[in-house]
C-alpha cells in the first residue's frame, strides 16, 4: 500500500510541476519521468492509468516535433491523466 501511496505522490508531483511551469513548455526530461511514471503505473497492474499516460506520451512527443505549435490534444491528454489522479486520490466510501 505504501508503494501505491508514493507512486500517487510521483504522479501528483509530476502534474503539479508541469501545471506550474506550463504545459506549452514542455520538453523531453516531462516526457522521460513520464516514460518512467508509465512504467510504474503497467509494474502496478493499472493498465487504464497505464494507457492514458501512453497516450499523453504520444501527444507530447508530437507536440515536441511540430515545434510546439498546437498544445489542444496535449492538453485534453493531460486532464484525462488529471481527472484520473484526483479519481485516486479521492477516499472510497460506501452508500449506506
Amino acid at each position: 500500500m505504501e508503494e501505491l501511496y508514493s507512486f500517487t505522490e510521483k504522479l501528483t508531483d509530476w502534474q503539479e510541476r508541469l501545471l506550474l511551469k506550463g504545459i506549452h513548455k514542455l520538453d523531453r526530461q516531462d516526457l522521460q519521468e513520464l516514460k518512467k511514471l508509465q512504467e510504474l503505473a503497467t509494474e502496478y497492474d493499472m493498465s487504464f492509468l497505464g494507457s492514458l499516460i501512453e497516450d499523453l506520451h504520444v501527444e507530447g512527443n508530437r507536440y515536441l516535433q511540430e515545434v510546439k505549435t498546437d498544445a489542444e490534444l496535449l492538453t485534453q491528454q493531460y486532464l484525462y491523466v488529471v481527472q484520473y489522479i484526483n479519481m485516486m486520490k479521492k477516499p472510497l466510501t460506501r452508500s449506506l
